[in-house]
């Protein structure tokens, strides 16, 4: 199994020299890898800058830090974007991961970027990028999304490719995370639903052929850090709708949500539309106090150790934590110098 590592991410809409600064805090901090947002907009309405010009120039002022982006693979041409991750890749000295999801509408809808059939779309885009690194010929594809003709791309990864890591909770996904990924990283959820998740997941790159030895499987968590659980809790009770996702409450307790609330998920969020919103925010206040636990690192120093040990034994390898502590600075040297230091 790989190493064990622990990520921050960076918080939303940080000003580029900001952002900068948080990286380098990071690397000096001791984490093994700093995780930004690649969004146009965000739900709380900070700016939003382009995260992947940020990451391609603290590459070139840090040394060991591993840098990711959870993207999208529908805001860019394969060939721009190949080439694009190429030249992050020389600038990070291959420190680079690209993270890619689904996408989400407040990132596509509003600038009539097409995301239909993501899934398939996201499968020939991955395919596209490495045949561009890989091929030293010119070459035609004739795919359901693009079509080439003699293409040919100069612009290589140092090592021949970036890690790509693939964001999935849905049995499909999890088979292309399990298939197509360098690594696969996943929503907040219970250890139990993680530990079912990891085996589907090994099964199918074991069936592929995949190293399962050198695939990281990250979790992507949000940390609440206090005295106790109740004040942890008081700092993320209003943003259940964005921590826990509704198909994994389901499917972690076998409740459904009402049916009138089936059409509203962070996914499909789009900033501008406030009816939209106000429903999304009614679907969390559905998820009890007990779930935010089970879904998040929430509490003291010695319970989150305690629920790291749990998604340890789960499974997770990598960690990706969004820190949402009341107070950042004090949560954040929790992480640096009590929990993380625990398991070195």
């Amino acid at each position: 199994m790989p190493d064990l590592k622990f990520g921050i991410v960076a918080p939303a809409g940080e000003e580029p020299k900001k952002l900068l600064s948080f990286i380098h805090r990071a690397e000096a901090s001791g984490f093994d890898s700093l995780w930004a947002g690649d969004h146009l907009v965000f739900t709380s309405r900070p700016q939003a800058f382009d995260v992947l010009s940020t990451i391609a120039a603290a590459g070139t002022t840090t040394r060991k830090i591993l840098m990711g982006s959870i993207s999208d693979p529908h805001r860019h041409h394969p060939a721009v974007f190949a080439q694009r991750l190429a030249t992050i890749d020389h600038l990070t000295d291959a420190r680079f991961i690209l993270g890619l999801g689904l996408g989400e509408a407040m990132n596509l809808d509003p600038y009539g970027i097409k995301w239909d059939r993501p899934l398939s779309r996201m499968v020939e885009v991955i395919k596209l990028i490495r045949r561009l690194w890989e091929s030293k010929e010119p070459f035609d594809f004739n795919g359901d999304f693009f079509q080439f003709r003699k293409a040919l791309l100069d612009a290589r990864p140092l090592k021949g490719k970036v890690p790509i890591y693939i964001a999935a909770h849905r049995p499909r996904s999890l088979r292309v995370a399990a298939e197509l990924g360098d690594g696969w990283i996943t929503l907040p959820q219970p250890p139990s639903l993680f530990e079912k998740k990891r085996k589907e997941v090994e099964e199918w790159r074991r069936k592929s052929g995949g190293d399962i030895q050198t695939f990281d499987r990250c979790l992507y968590i949000f940390a609440s850090i206090a005295d106790n659980k109740d004040k942890a809790f008081e700092a993320i009770e209003n943003l259940r709708h964005i921590i826990i996702w509704s198909e994994l409450f389901e499917e972690a307790y076998g409740i459904k949500i009402p049916e009138e609330y089936r059409n509203y998920s962070y996914m499909k969020a789009v900033i501008t539309d406030e009816f939209q919103n106000r429903k999304l925010k009614e679907v969390g206040k559905l998820f009890p106090k007990e779930a935010v636990f089970d879904f998040t690192l929430c509490g003291s120093a010695n319970d989150c150790i305690k629920r790291i040990e749990d998604y340890i034994e789960a499974g997770v390898n990598h960690f990706i934590i969004h820190n949402f502590s009341a107070d950042y600075d004090s949560g954040y040297r929790t992480l640096t110098e009590k929990i993380i230091p625990y398991f070195r």
